[in-house]
């Protein structure tokens, strides 16, 4: 029994519903078999008080004749008994018979003195209650006490199995529908329709089983596509784990290739007979080994490299503008327009040949990256009471979770990009570490037009 209980919460809700409703009522009861005999009790008293005063009041405007009738009349309406006593006699007044075993009577008595009108003989006049109400009351509840607690009992468990039901039967319901989804299943549908608590966690389990049933849908179509490419999807990531590995897999990559290419070429195996076409890719593997090496040593010296007695004063616009002349032939072939608004001319204590790799890195990284037919824009612009040098592509953007990675070496955002197709991946690992060498601040953001590169200018 006690393990159907604790298992089950309808019998649960039901005993404390049962038990607080029976404990209540009696304590109520209780209550009102102790204080309702006592407070009628005082009632009475109090009001007796009050008429035997105005009682008072009336009988020393009277004769003594006119007076004892008018005290037999009140003990009659107030259910209650008197005396008179003077020194020479006493005269009771609605005696009531009661039984030798009735001791439940309760006497409550008022004692005063009068005088009557025409006489000097001082009366002590006693008014006595002989009401029976209160403890008639207290006898009648101890009477009905059964009925009354087993009419407690039955409402109580009424109630009880009522509040049970109306509690537990949403919760019960929830209950079943969150076994279904623990086997995925979506075809349900919970039906509660309430604005409480219970109501708004129907709600959310059936959102819940609709954004399921999409997640479902979506990662079956998903499986699907990608069971079509695992083998190729495999393939990839280990050659982009291995590519971004070091720098020596970046240079042993080429390598392998070129060597690859030669030693067919030599033993004559397969198409590689034909050395006209080979050849040139065989160069071509050559030349981007070089320039590779050329950058790694290229950022080996500069990361070295002691700023002190470099550097030199050179005018902001000038520098741009030659950088900007070393990459139009690429602007030009793209069909790409740089347009310039430095304004007032600047000077720069910078070390000018690395400034100039930097800033020739940045402004080709933005021609390079922007679709035929865009436009690069370089301008000098006020942030914060501070001037900002910007250098912005348009018609592209960088996915937010990649421009954190731009700066890192052979991080490429452009996955579709190759050394073939898009540079060594040390261009802007070279501008990071030129710029840090010199202390200045820089970044790069999405713009609502492509893609901007901010380098704040020390005056």
């Amino acid at each position: 029994m006690r393990r159907k209980i604790k298992n089950s919460l309808s019998l649960k809700v039901f005993l404390w519903v049962f038990s607080a409703l029976i404990i209540c009522s009696t304590l109520i009861y209780g209550i009102v078999l102790t204080v309702l005999p006592r407070q009628y009790q005082f009632t009475s008293n109090k009001q007796l008080y009050s008429n035997t005063q105005i009682l008072v009041s009336r009988l020393q405007d009277m004769s003594y004749e006119d007076a004892v009738n008018e005290i037999y009349n009140f003990c009659i309406e107030n259910n209650s008994a008197a005396k008179l006593r003077s020194d020479k006699e006493t005269v009771s007044f609605g005696a009531i018979k009661t039984s030798p075993a009735n001791t439940n009577v309760t006497v409550s008595s008022i004692t005063t003195f009068i005088t009557f009108a025409h006489s000097e003989t001082k009366y002590t006049f006693v008014v006595s209650s002989l009401s029976q109400t209160a403890d008639l009351i207290v006898i009648l509840m101890f009477r009905f006490l059964p009925a009354v607690l087993f009419t407690i009992i039955l409402l109580s468990a009424f109630s009880a199995f009522i509040c049970s039901r109306v509690i537990v039967s949403p919760i019960a319901k929830i209950s079943q529908i969150s076994k279904r989804m623990t086997s995925v299943d979506t075809t349900w549908k919970c039906d509660i329709k309430s604005n409480d608590e219970i109501g708004v966690l129907a709600s959310s389990l059936n959102t819940m089983a609709g954004r399921l049933q999409e997640t479902i849908e979506e990662l079956t179509n998903a499986n699907s596509r990608l069971t079509d490419d695992m083998e190729k999807t495999k393939a990839l990531e280990e050659q982009r784990r291995n590519f971004f590995a070091a720098v020596s897999h970046e240079l042993k990559t080429p390598l392998t290739i070129l060597k690859g290419q030669l030693e067919n070429m030599i033993w004559g195996y397969g198409d590689y007979r034909n050395h006209d076409k080979y050849l040139p890719e065989a160069l071509k593997s050559t030349e981007d080994i070089e320039h590779l090496v050329k950058e790694i040593i290229a950022i080996s010296k500069t990361q070295s490299m002691d700023l002190q007695g470099t550097l030199q004063e050179i005018s902001l616009k000038q520098s741009i503008h030659d950088a900007v002349q070393a990459i139009l032939p690429l602007a030009q072939n793209k069909d790409i327009e740089i347009h310039q608004k430095i304004g007032k001319d600047r000077v720069l204590s910078v070390n000018a040949g690395l400034w100039h790799k930097a800033l020739s890195n940045i402004i080709g990284n933005a021609v390079g990256h922007s679709p035929g037919g865009e436009a690069v824009f370089i301008s000098m612009q006020s942030w914060e009471s501070r001037y900002v040098l910007v250098i912005e592509n348009t018609g592209t953007a960088i996915p937010k979770e990649d421009l954190p990675q731009l700066f890192t070496p052979f991080y490429r955002a452009d996955k579709s990009r190759s050394k073939a197709t898009g540079g060594s991946g040390l261009g802007l690992y070279i501008v990071k570490t030129i710029l840090d060498l010199h202390g200045m601040v820089y970044g790069i953001k999405n713009t609502d037009r492509g893609v901007a590169f901010f380098l704040y200018i020390n005056e």
